[in-house]
């Protein structure tokens, strides 16, 4: 654990566009990214749906990783903003989803709910230990396997494409997927406790 702790102090200094573009192949710089966009999910899942707030932090947390694995550096775009774009974006479609399920209508959400990152409070500073455990443990909490399935799953592919880049059998990704969910929501729950 020790090895992992140091490995991501080496991408503490580095941009968020750097850690963007090294996540796809570095777990430890897409723990450092996680580290740094993990108190935003969590305030942002908290004001849209404070008893939704496992599931949409998770939904966040997906969308910073896809925002990760597909950032463009060479578009005239921080990764910041386009981050924070598309963790919006996959909560705000999980609430609308979830809307739609439970009341057969869709329930839109004004711009004035969309929290503002520069918002975040300076007492969450000190919390900053705490999540780097967190990320620790999403880090150790997926198997290699997983990990790569994860990956595919956030560039946008398909069980089937997934399961032919890996070859392996379409069940064993949708139980690889399964399986990353389930983790990253414990991950999640027990940084609450």
């Amino acid at each position: 654990m020790a090895a992992k702790n140091q490995n991501t102090s080496v991408f503490s200094d580095c941009s968020d566009e750097y850690l963007a573009i090294t996540a796809r192949s570095d777990k430890c710089a897409a723990a450092e990214l996680i580290s740094r966009y993990i108190c935003s999910i969590e305030m942002r899942a908290k004001k849209y749906a404070p008893h939704m707030y496992e599931d949409l932090a998770q939904e966040g947390l997906m969308g910073l990783l896809k925002a990760a694995d597909t950032y463009d550096k060479n578009r005239d775009v921080k990764f910041s903003t386009y981050a924070n774009v598309c963790i919006r974006n996959k909560m705000l479609s999980a609430l609308q989803k979830k809307s739609a399920i439970e009341n057969g209508e869709n329930t839109e959400i004004s711009e004035e709910d969309i929290f503002d990152p520069a918002e975040i409070p300076e007492n969450i500073v000190v919390e900053n230990e705490k999540l780097k455990e967190i990320y620790d443990k999403i880090i150790s909490a997926l198997s290699q396997q997983e990990w790569q399935v994860f990956q595919y799953f956030l560039t946008g592919l398909a069980y089937n494409q997934i399961a032919l880049e890996l070859n392996v059998s379409l069940k064993t990704v949708d139980n690889a997927m399964q399986r990353v969910r389930r983790k990253l929501k414990s991950v999640l729950r027990s940084g609450r406790e």
